[in-house]
This record gives structure tokens, C-alpha cells and sequence, in this order.
């Protein structure tokens, strides 16, 4: 009697932080961004040297939601900042500034991909945690 009772939760502990884990790759994934830059008719686009841009209100939009998704993961940031626009080229960069537990953190932002219309391109940008 004891065994199985031993079995079962060792078997409940595996499958407890098995979900914990699957849930950290799933949410850890989340710092990979898509963007579609697609201006409103009549709206100027936003260019930075002739370049498309992400904007830094999208960019900030974005950290606030995924930086913290998980307890484990990321760490709890408040007023996000992100002083320039994202250009939409592989490999642009950029820093945002966020404050946890009364400190600054940066956020370093890259581009990864620009791909589909040269007009209203998708980007792909990563921020790391």
C-alpha cells in the first residue's frame, strides 16, 4: 500500500512539473513578436532613413504583455519605455528601459526577419528577458 502510494506521487510530481515546464517553453517562446507594418489609409507611414518602422508604442505594448508572463520567468517591469522606433531591417536594434524592484532594467530588441511587402512588410523581432 505504501509503494503505490509512493509511486503515485512521485508520478504526480513528474507530471505536475512536466506541465510547468511545457508552460515555461510555451510563454518563454513569446518574446518573438510579429508585426505588420500596414499604415491607415490616408496615414502617413512612419520612416526611419527610408525604412519602415515597428513603433515604439507597438514595442512597448508588446514588452509589457510577454516580458512577465510567468512568475519563473522574466521579471516583473513597470513603466516601459522605448526612446526610438524599431527600423524594419534584419538586424536593427534598439533598447527600451523598464523599472523592477526600484531598478532600471534594459531591454534589448533586435529584428530577425522582414519579409512580404516592401510597403507594409511583416517583422519579426525578438526582446530579450
Amino acid at each position: 500500500m505504501q509503494r503505490g502510494y509512493v509511486v503515485g506521487s512521485f508520478c504526480g510530481v513528474a507530471v505536475v512539473a512536466a506541465v510547468c515546464g511545457l508552460l515555461t517553453w510555451v510563454f518563454g517562446a513569446k518574446n518573438v513578436q510579429h508585426t505588420t507594418i500596414a499604415p491607415l489609409p490616408g496615414e502617413r507611414s512612419v520612416k526611419v532613413d527610408g525604412h519602415p518602422v515597428v513603433e515604439d508604442i507597438i514595442l512597448k505594448a508588446r514588452i509589457e504583455g510577454w516580458y512577465h508572463p510567468l512568475p519563473w520567468l522574466g521579471r516583473d517591469i513597470r513603466d516601459v519605455s522605448c526612446p526610438a522606433h524599431l527600423q524594419a531591417v534584419v538586424g536593427a536594434t534598439g533598447t527600451c528601459t523598464a523599472r523592477a524592484d526600484g531598478e532600471q532594467v534594459s531591454i534589448p530588441v533586435r529584428v530577425i526577419k522582414v519579409e512580404g511587402d516592401p510597403a507594409k512588410p511583416r517583422v519579426t523581432w525578438k526582446f530579450e528577458r
